[in-house]
């Protein structure tokens, strides 16, 4: 099984990262998906809404996983068995055998598992919702995670899925379809699932009312001109989109920052916001954490805000504070050219956009899940945190996409080789003859020998190392061993594995 990542909040929000597409309609026609992709969305999407909002689940993560799980409704086990979601066991009895590929400590293997078969897509639907409706996956809940973002994660995180890329997979399907619209199309049925992030704009029953609506029958009054126009209805609270990263960005306070108050919401979103001040030993230029970024629209107005982590005494506390409060790094961007090879030990997080990025950076997967050792940048990025340079480049990656990389985890292929302080013992394979002694890596010194074993007295196929290299070229691995009190340097792949 498998699942993901989505934006939650108004329908209002002009703000996106470069993978978003914002809509302002739920009505989405879909335009810019393949005819079969709509016809699949269009086909579920009032049932998804609806069961959705009945749960207190995020729509846009229903239809992004049934799209994902049934190759938009194409898949034998959605065509044979309406199973949108991939759900193991029976369903009131009913199931289908079917292969599936899983994920183990040694990667994705296929196996034949037993999956739930349903009357209809409907109950497919359904199913799913009460599947979600346990105690393992209570915080994936729109009351609970708040944003489609962290509730995906959460739900990847309580084993839902296996796929390490899943998150990134639904997302790309939400952000490309705007499903996230739909997680506004909250109505009657809802009830108290309501999340308490997202406030309708008339959240009382004390609603401004038009002149035709407390006029009902009754002709204008002519001697009142104010009473021809209709009084334009103000927001009573503001509505706020929550955007999380993967991880908690530093950033420095403003030279004005005390100027701005501190609040327990985003300002103007709930009925009592509370106002604090800030610590007295703050100052401008301290570094503070921030971890969720928030659109709130008021009355057709866009302003951005960031949730902090500060530290009083032994306890952290969490405030929103307006954004002109807090200063990001300034990051500069040059286009490049450049071949590098994935440091294999040095594996980095990689993201969809720079870590430091002040739409908050989504992590997409660890380098060392990538099948490929050589990557192409197009992109450089280089900011400053607390005065280190930090240097990231945007690498393209087959089955991922282009994806920000820091440079730690990268070596360039203007190198010759890589060089590790590392130590120990290896014992070498049967065929270890097979493989050359250097006095250098190959490649690396035009004054290169090479040897082989005869005159090699070897009394223990146990071999002691001092330094492990990377012949960046062919991205192969070398040790520097000791024999009869001399260094040679021999692949990785004389040893036993």
């Amino acid at each position: 099984m498998s699942l993901a990542l989505v934006l939650f909040g108004a329908s209002t929000v002009t703000l996106a990262d470069d993978n978003q597409n914002v809509s302002n309609s739920s009505n989405n026609n879909f335009t810019n998906a393949q005819p079969y992709q709509a016809n699949f969305f269009n086909s579920i999407k009032d049932s998804a809404v609806s069961i959705a909002n009945q749960n207190d689940l995020f729509p846009s993560i229903m239809m992004a996983q049934a799209a994902l799980e049934s190759g938009y409704g194409t898949s034998s086990l959605a065509t044979n068995a309406n199973n949108y979601f991939g759900i193991k066991g029976n369903y009131q009895g009913q199931s289908t055998s079917m292969n599936t590929s899983e994920y183990g400590s040694s990667g994705a293997y296929n196996t034949n598992a037993n999956f739930r078969k349903y009357p209809s897509p409907a109950e497919s639907l359904q199913d799913y919702a009460n599947f979600l409706n346990t105690a393992r996956y209570s915080n994936v809940h729109r009351s609970v995670a708040g944003t489609y973002q962290i509730a995906a994660q959460n739900l990847v995180q309580d084993g839902y899925a296996t796929d390490p890329n899943y998150s990134f997979k639904l997302i790309k399907i939400i952000n490309d379809n705007a499903l996230f619209t739909f997680d506004n199309n909250q109505n009657a049925s809802s009830g108290n699932n309501q999340s308490n992030n997202q406030q309708n704009n008339s959240t009382n029953s004390n609603k401004p009312s038009d002149n035709s609506s407390n006029n009902s029958g009754n002709k204008p009054n002519n001697n009142n001109k104010q009473n021809n126009k209709p009084k334009q209805t103000q927001n009573l609270l503001a509505t706020a989109t929550y955007f999380s990263g993967s991880h908690q960005i530093s950033v420095t306070l403003s030279n004005n920052f005390n100027k701005y108050n501190l609040y327990n919401h985003v300002k103007d979103t709930r009925k009592k916001v509370v106002k604090y001040k800030w610590l007295p030993n703050l100052k401008s230029g301290d570094i503070v954490n921030v971890d969720l970024m928030a659109v709130q629209n008021h009355n057709g107005k866009n302003s951005i805000w960031y949730r902090l982590d500060l530290h009083e005494g032994k306890s952290t506390k969490k405030y929103w504070v307006y954004n002109k409060a807090i200063v990001f790094p300034k990051i500069d961007y040059k286009k490049v050219n450049k071949n590098f090879v994935l440091d294999q030990f040095n594996p980095r997080d990689t993201y969809n956009h720079v870590y430091s990025y002040n739409k908050m950076a989504m992590k997409i997967a660890s380098s060392v899940n990538f099948q490929v050792k050589k990557v192409f940048s197009d992109m450089e990025a280089a900011f400053y945190i607390n005065g280190m340079k930090s240097t990231w480049y945007r690498i393209s990656v087959k089955g991922y996409g282009k994806v920000w990389i820091d440079s730690n985890g990268l070596i360039s292929t203007e190198k010759n080789a890589k060089y590790y302080q590392e130590n120990g013992t290896k014992t070498l394979a049967s065929n270890y003859k097979q493989f050359k002694l250097y006095n250098h890596i190959p490649g690396t010194n035009k004054n290169e020998l090479k040897q082989n074993w005869n005159g090699i007295n070897l009394t223990d196929k146990v071999v002691s190392y001092d330094l492990k290299g990377v012949r960046v070229k062919y991205a192969t691995v070398w040790y520097r061993i000791h024999l009869n009190n001399k260094s040679y340097w021999i692949s990785a792949q004389a040893f036993a594995q």
